[in-house]
């Protein structure tokens, strides 16, 4: 192992949440998790839902989830900055239908 891998490996973080949606997940909060995923490159950001998986940055992957309201979500990233990622697309999931 090399030194700068050592030091990549200890800036990365993963980071696990589990969010229950108050509304169905359609086209505008899909599409927000997607532009939010982009902003947090390169951190992987997977949701899960039950047996679904989906990579938040494809706005067709994140509604095939078919999650509808009160589905549990979990949101899965992976990379530097984890935290701050999770807590954007959780923040995204969680809004109420009228705050879009």
């Amino acid at each position: 192992m090399s030194a700068s891998f050592d030091a990549r490996s200890l800036a990365d973080e993963l980071v696990e949440r589990a969010v229950t949606l108050p509304k169905h997940l359609h086209a505008r909060p899909a599409g927000e998790v997607a532009q939010a995923t982009a902003r947090h490159r390169p951190a992987t950001i997977e949701l899960v839902a039950g047996a679904r998986r989906a990579n938040a940055g494809s706005i067709l992957a994140v509604l095939g989830l078919g999650a509808v309201k009160g589905t549990e979500v979990l949101v899965k990233v992976e990379g530097s900055n984890a935290t701050a990622a999770a807590d954007e697309i959780c923040k995204i999931l969680e809004a109420p239908e009228d705050e879009g």
